[in-house]
This record gives C-alpha cells, sequence and structure tokens, in this order.
C-alpha cells in the first residue's frame, strides 16, 4: 500500500506541473490580440471619448469621417446632409445643432441625434448614418505599398502585414505614422512584436503608415 501511496503521489506532483508549465506565457508564444488590447486600454482609461464603449467592429467614427445623415419620418422632407467630422470630433446639423461625432458608434450617434430633436423640435424622427469608404496607407519598405481599406480596428503591425509585411530592408524600430490632421508618431514595431504590444498604437481612417530603410 505504501507502494501504491507513493506512486500516487508522484503522479500528483507530475501532474500539477504540467499543468503550470501550461499556463507559462513566454514571449517566443505571445501572439498580438487587437481585441485584447483595445479591451485593456479601455480599462486603462484610454482614449476615452464621450463615453463610447471600445468597439472592433469598424463602425466607432474618427475626425475626418464623411458620413451622410439623412432625416426621415418628418412633416416637411429634409435632404441628406453630406458632411466631413471636424478636427474639434463635432457636426453641425439643421437648426444650428452640434453634435459631438468623433469616438461615438453610428448608433450612438444616431441616438443623440434623435434625442436632441424629439420632442423639443420635432414629434417624430428617424435619422440614418452612413459613412463613405475609409482607407489607410502603407509606403515604404514593405512588399506591397498600397492603400488599404479600413475595414475596423487596425493597428501598425497589423497595418503592414495587410501591405505584404517587412521588406529585408526594413528598419522595423522606425515607422512613422502621419495622422490625417497632420500629426506624426513614430512607433519601434520591432519591440511591439516582441513582447511590448503596448507599443502597437492604433491606427485611424486616412493614416499613413511609412516604414524607413535601414542602412546596415
Amino acid at each position: 500500500m505504501k507502494f501504491f501511496g507513493r506512486g500516487f503521489a508522484g503522479l500528483t506532483c507530475l501532474f500539477l506541473g504540467i499543468c503550470l508549465m501550461g499556463c507559462e506565457t513566454t514571449d517566443s508564444s505571445y501572439k498580438y490580440d487587437p481585441l485584447s488590447q483595445n479591451n485593456q486600454a479601455a480599462q486603462a482609461g484610454t482614449p476615452a471619448m464621450s463615453g463610447a464603449a471600445p468597439s472592433a467592429s469598424g463602425d466607432l467614427l474618427h475626425v475626418g469621417d464623411a458620413i451622410t445623415i439623412t432625416f426621415a419620418d418628418l412633416p416637411t422632407s429634409v435632404p441628406p446632409i453630406d458632411d466631413s467630422i471636424k478636427e474639434d470630433g463635432s457636426i453641425t446639423l439643421i437648426l444650428n445643432q452640434k453634435f459631438q461625432a468623433a469616438g461615438k458608434t453610428i448608433g450612438a450617434l444616431q441616438a443623440d441625434i434623435r434625442d436632441r430633436y424629439v420632442p423639443q423640435y420635432f414629434k417624430y424622427l428617424t435619422v440614418s448614418i452612413k459613412t463613405a469608404d475609409r482607407f489607410f496607407s502603407v509606403g515604404g519598405e514593405v512588399r506591397n505599398p498600397s492603400r488599404q481599406a479600413y475595414t475596423g480596428y487596425m493597428t501598425v503591425t497589423r497595418g503592414i502585414d495587410t501591405a505584404g509585411g517587412f521588406t529585408d530592408f526594413a528598419n522595423k524600430g522606425r515607422v512613422e505614422v502621419t495622422h490625417a490632421n497632420g500629426e506624426k508618431y513614430t512607433v519601434n514595431c520591432g519591440r511591439a512584436l516582441n513582447g511590448h504590444p503596448e507599443l502597437d498604437k492604433e491606427v485611424y481612417p486616412g493614416d499613413r503608415i511609412y516604414v524607413h530603410k535601414r542602412w546596415w
């Protein structure tokens, strides 16, 4: 019985050891998950905009987005309004009403607009918003420099992947991103891909990613 008891205890220890090894995460096994990172950023309080929940669905609105707003169920027909979200993230609609649009989902903005006009100005109102096609571009030392469709949450490294990835001469430590408003910043993609996903910044519609060439 002592033999079986010691054997059982040994097997238990071996099983626990295997379980603990399986739970360990190393840099080499790390896989980038943009949705997970987005949630972590939201939990850390960034980037909070008008109470909008983080979204990977691609319907978050950004500065510079071209949108069409349609009003229906009004006593007098109102033609659709084509506008772009301004630098301060706002749009201005009929009756000179201003709305914060950047950082909200399309559904949230539709609800905000309706709540502003009903019942103060109208008895009934249905609001519909559509966005124009959105793009970002990737150039420099990537295999397929091109303009890419923006379909949802995107990061610098994933954006480079959509352009075929780095060339052999790419300087992964110096990737330049220019926002639509002209602001620039540099991303160290080499570190971002090696255990520092927090360095992999989000890309927005209209952004330009440029990978510089290394000289050694």
